[in-house]
């Protein structure tokens, strides 16, 4: 991995706003951004919840014995790639806090 050069300048902004270096700059930047996914693909989740008045299991159940309808067809598309980036960045998340 190639290190990264940190000029005097940007040293001193980091001293200024209290970090003790660099990496941890990256870090909470990072953890930042992770928790921001988290909470868009969260508050998607939830409102496919509220439209439906159920979970994604439920409803994807209850869509698969029911004939074809092409707007909830999209729904569930679009609420199972909500679910599954909400897992994905939770992943993530979990990962970097073992770094941390």
């Amino acid at each position: 991995m190639k290190a990264l050069e940190i000029d005097d300048r940007l040293e001193s902004l980091i001293s200024e706003l209290e970090f003790k270096e660099a990496k941890e700059v990256i870090k909470d930047s990072l953890f930042t951004e992770i928790l921001y996914r988290i909470s868009k693909f969260t508050d998607e989740v939830n409102w496919f919840n509220d439209k439906y008045g159920k979970t994604l299991e439920e409803f994807k159940k209850e869509y698969e014995s029911k004939a074809e309808d092409y707007e909830k067809y999209d729904d569930l598309m679009a609420w199972e790639f909500a679910q599954q980036g909400k897992e994905y960045w939770e992943k993530k998340l979990e990962e970097l806090k073992s770094v941390l």
